[in-house]
């Protein structure tokens, strides 16, 4: 063979392993991006339903914090009559 074919060929060769392992990389890392947005997305839907459930609390805490103010208000009153 001439020493221009082998040549060719080396490089024709190196190119398409080139453009092989990019293409590889490339599925892979966005196969990776996929895996990562649905992380992402069951996160922030799991924050919103935790910010959810402490908000209920808070509200039921509230709602504990007068029930026991009016308590504490009528056995004062029954207390001092």
């Amino acid at each position: 063979m001439e020493p221009n074919l082998i040549i060719s060929l080396g490089s024709l060769i190196g190119l398409l392993s080139v453009f092989y392992t990019w293409h590889k990389d490339s599925r892979k890392n966005s196969e990776q991006m996929a895996d990562l947005k649905a992380r992402v997305n069951f996160l922030e839907q799991k924050a919103i339903n935790t910010d959810n459930t402490l908000q209920e609390l808070l509200t039921s805490i509230q709602e504990i914090k007068v029930a026991i103010a009016k308590i504490d208000t009528k056995i004062s009153q029954n207390s001092n009559n």
